[in-house]
């Protein structure tokens, strides 16, 4: 049995990941008031043995519930996926505020949700693997191309590959390419972000973690939009589905 103080220990430390959860939460759901928390205070305890003879117990994150930092990210995704079902209404708002705090970021981003219009036309949902990245792709290029106004393309002759989480997330020098780290921190021109500013855009544009996270790096040759970064810099397509929000996000770069 825990103590009285335990517990009150125990709680106020469930609340601030509450807090923080709750935080990255109402950036896509705005009216959030609770998450969805499957460890009850009580659990909010491990016992730890003492060598050389001696257990005790410590309020921390639930057993098997990883780090501070993975217990956050769980409990985001799940009280998203809650309201996703419950049909909520959500908005993209608070990542197009945050990225305006980096005007200098060569990276352009479109946020594809089963209510773009394009998405609804050219039936990108519900997500088909593949497939369904290709036609996010498509309805990235008629939104940020102005729908072949600015810059033509033609998506059917791009191809792709598979990348993991860690990968999207790479170090900047961590690939002979050019990855999205070092597009969003490394243009051809001085910016001052930082790793930190990095994560912060990351956290908000993906606030479920990177365990839903299903990402497709493409070929950058169906659109003249990446002309000038082939030829120097370096050029950056992808797709990642979002399974926590049911959404695509579509991140390109090009000098």
């Amino acid at each position: 049995m825990h103590s009285e103080q335990d517990l009150k220990k125990a709680a106020e430390f469930r609340e601030e990941i509450h807090r923080e959860a709750l935080a990255k939460v109402r950036a896509v759901y705005p009216r959030t008031d609770y998450v969805v928390d499957k460890y009850t205070a009580d659990e909010y305890f491990q016992e730890v043995w003492d060598y050389p003879g001696k257990w005790y117990t410590i309020v921390a994150t639930p057993p098997g519930a990883g780090s501070r930092r993975d217990l956050i990210s769980t409990i985001v995704r799940e009280t998203l996926e809650y309201y996703k079902n419950a049909g909520a209404a959500y908005t993209e708002d608070e990542f197009y505020r945050v990225i305006e705090e980096y005007p200098d970021v060569v990276c352009d981003y479109c946020l594809i949700n089963a209510e773009n219009k394009y998405a609804k036309e050219i039936g990108v949902f519900p997500c088909r693997g593949v497939d369904s990245h290709r036609l996010a792709l498509l309805c990235a290029a008629r939104e940020l191309f102005s729908d072949g106004a600015e810059w033509s393309y033609d998506i059917k002759g791009a191809r792709c590959r598979k990348l993991s989480s860690k990968a999207l997330f790479a170090p900047v020098n961590a690939d002979n390419w050019l990855n999205y780290r070092r597009a969003f921190l490394c243009p051809p021109y001085e910016v001052p972000y930082t790793d930190s500013d990095f994560e912060r855009v990351n956290d908000v544009l993906f606030p479920g973690g990177t365990g839903g996270l299903l990402v497709y790096r493409w070929t950058t040759d169906w659109s003249e939009y990446f002309d000038e970064g082939r030829d120097g810099w370096g050029a950056l397509c992808l797709t990642v589905y979002d399974s926590s929000l049911d959404r695509f996000v579509v991140i390109m770069a090009s000098a």
